[in-house]
Order: structure tokens, then sequence, then C-alpha cells
């Protein structure tokens, strides 16, 4: 018989998800199970669990109670039927494609990568015996077009690091289950909060947990979510790797997530404020958000995400009218903005990217007038191309 139990919200989700008081104890939150192995009562016991008759731990690089846990929580919250967590994001990202893409296997992905995908793609893989075509995921004739007979599955960013270029998730998706291939989606930028991608035709999605699923900048770690028999087997990938989670980690992930809605609608409040105030200034060249209404994604991303102003991250890059030669000024004199790779931390970072002009802001949940403030500190010192008589 259905199960007529009406699905709970995904804030409550996030809070009690993959939870429940420890069992031996009562105590209220998952415990950190910090060890290696797990003792069996009897060698029937070990039997029993050999013949999953009776699921036992066995060994924390093949599954811990409190990253189980995780696992399950993550699973709820993007609306798949199994996870697994792994020690970074690029764990969760190598032992995908190298998982999907054994003896010889072909990936389309997007051209617009955040930058260690993107290296392994184009440097490792072809070392293991894969290979991958990068293309414009925005050109449907092109990804479709680059789809060969080795071609084993479609990888691509909703919100593009660091470009904030979108992606049209269901019509990827329509574009690879057309040729049974799986469509594997790194929804890191947006997190479950905003996007779902299996709920618009996705199959596996990763995320790099170091970032808004953590929120604040303390741990590393990563997951993929997807069907079980495709999770298991990238388990199966992962562990002969390395990549475990620790069980450090998971806690500390567990705690993260429960505000994970709280911290996403800031994050993407206090985004779109920055990002209006920073394309009406006159320092500013071009700004790359997709929540603004002439961003060419704009559209696309309103069918992804919703209409909120709240609703399009927490993810921003732009460029300083006059080029590389303001950036310095401009970085020097922000008291606030703290000047650091990586993304998703409550507080605001800000990274110019090397040989290029263009600056990404991971903005956080600060009060906005005082992060409007700083940006308008570090605007004012951008010496301004003098016009032409």
């Amino acid at each position: 018989m259905p199960d007529s139990t009406p699905r709970l919200g995904f804030d409550t989700r996030s809070v009690h998800a993959g939870e429940a008081p420890d069992p031996s104890t009562g105590a209220h939150g998952v415990p950190m199970y910090q060890n290696a192995t797990y003792a069996f009562r009897s060698y029937d016991q070990l039997e029993a669990s050999r013949a999953g008759r009776a699921p036992h731990f066995l060994y924390a690089p093949r599954g811990n109670p409190t990253v189980r846990s995780l696992e399950l929580k993550l699973a709820d919250l993007e609306g798949t039927e199994a996870a697994v967590a792994t020690a970074s994001g690029m764990a969760a990202v190598a032992a995908t494609l190298l998982h999907l893409l054994g003896n010889g296997g072909h990936v389309v992905a997007s051209a617009d990568l955040y930058e260690q995908t993107a290296l392994f793609l184009t440097e490792d893989l072809p070392s293991l015996g894969g290979a991958a075509t990068l293309v414009d995921a925005g050109d449907l004739d092109a990804v479709t077009a680059a789809i060969g007979p080795a071609t084993r599955a479609v990888y691509v960013e909703p919100f593009s690091n660091p470009r904030l270029r979108v992606a049209d998730v269901p019509a990827l998706a329509a574009v690879a289950h057309r040729h049974d291939l799986p469509l594997v989606v790194d929804n890191t930028f947006l997190s479950p909060a905003l996007l779902r991608p299996v709920e618009h035709g996705a199959d596996l999605v990763i995320h790099s947990a170091t970032k808004y699923l953590s929120g604040h900048g303390q741990v590393q770690g990563g997951v993929v979510c997807g069907r079980r028999e495709a999770v298991a087997g990238i388990g199966r990938t992962l562990l002969r790797l390395g990549g475990a989670m620790s069980p450090f980690a998971a806690w500390m992930l567990l705690a993260g997530v429960k505000t994970l809605p709280l911290r996403m609608a800031r994050h993407g409040a206090n985004a779109d404020h920055l990002a209006r105030l920073l394309a009406a200034h006159r320092a500013v060249c071009h700004v790359d958000y997709p929540g603004l209404p002439d961003h060419p994604g704009h559209a696309t991303a309103r069918r992804l995400v919703g209409a909120g102003e709240d609703r399009f991250g927490g993810m921003l890059s732009f460029s300083l009218r006059g080029g590389s030669a303001g950036i310095g000024p401009f970085l020097d004199a922000l008291k606030l903005c703290t000047l650091a790779v990586s993304l998703g931390e409550c507080g605001t970072l800000i990274w110019p990217f090397a040989c290029t002009d263009l600056i990404r802001l991971s903005v956080g949940i600060e009060d906005p007038a005082d992060l409007a403030t700083d940006l308008l500190r570090g605007l004012d010192r951008v010496p301004l191309p003098v016009a032409a008589d």
C-alpha cells in the first residue's frame, strides 16, 4: 500500500532527514563515530552480514554511521534514491567520471567548468584511456553533434564556475536521454535549497560539500546523489581510490546542512542587491549574475530556480572598466570582503582570476548595507579610463 504520509518541507528535512536520537545513549544529534573498524558479536552475525541478511558496518572506508546519516540526508534533500559521501568535491567528480567512463569512455561536457574539473577532463582522463569533448552547453546542437559511439555521459554545471553561464538542465537531459546517456550535474553553486536537478531530468548530482553544504569554511567533502545502482558503483570506485569521507567531516556537515535553506536565502538576497549595485556603477564593465534581467541566461535560470530575488544563489562575477589595472587598488581597499579562494562561506569572499580581468564574488550573509559600503569603497579606488576628445 503506498505511503500516504505528507512529505515534509525542505526546511524541516534539512534538520531531520537521516537523523534520529542515538539508540544506545539517547543523544540528540548524530554522534561522531571516530573509529576505523566495527566488531561482530559472533561468527553467525558476520555470516549474516556477508549474506545481506543483517547489515552491519565493517570498516570505515566502506561505511561509517556518521557518514551514513549525512548520505541519507543529502539523498533526501536532492530527491534521489541514494548518495555517497567523499573526501572532497574532486573525489566526487573523479570517482563519478571514472566509473562512467572506464574502458575508453567519452564524455560531452560544458566548456565552462570549475578549473580542476576541466583539467581532469582534458589532462588526466586521456591518460586513463578516456576522452572528453568540451562544448558550449547552451548550444544544444553542439552538444548533440559531440555525442559519438563511445559517449557515456553529459556533464554540466547549471550556473557555471566562474562565469555564471546558465545550462538548460531539462533540455540537456532530453538530449542525453535520447542517446541513452546519463546527465551529470554539478550542483555546488546552487545547492538543493535552490535547485534539485533530478526534478529536471538529471541522473547524477555532484556537490563540493566544502562550499554551501558546509557553509562555514571549516571542512572539506563531496557527495554524489542518484539512483541506488549507479551510486553503489561510484562508491566501489571511490573505495579503491581511497576517497571516503572522514567521520569528523560528516559530523561537521550534518551541522552545516541544518541551516542550508536559511543561509541560501540570505546569500541570494545579498547577491541580488550587490549585483544591481555593481551593474549600475561606472567603474564596472559588466556583471555576470543570472538574477539580472539582462543576463543572457536569465529566462532559463528563472525556469530552473524560480523568480524570487533570493533564488539565484550567492555567486557573481564581474570585470572593472579599464581592465586589470584597477583590480589591485580595488581589492586592497576592501575591509569586509576577504581576498581568498573558495566560496559558499558565511563571510564574503572575493577572488581575481589570474591572467584575466575577471573577479568572482562569493556573497556572504552579512548585512547587505555593510557589503555595499565595502564594495563602493573599493570601486572608488578604481582608475577610470580617460575619455577621448
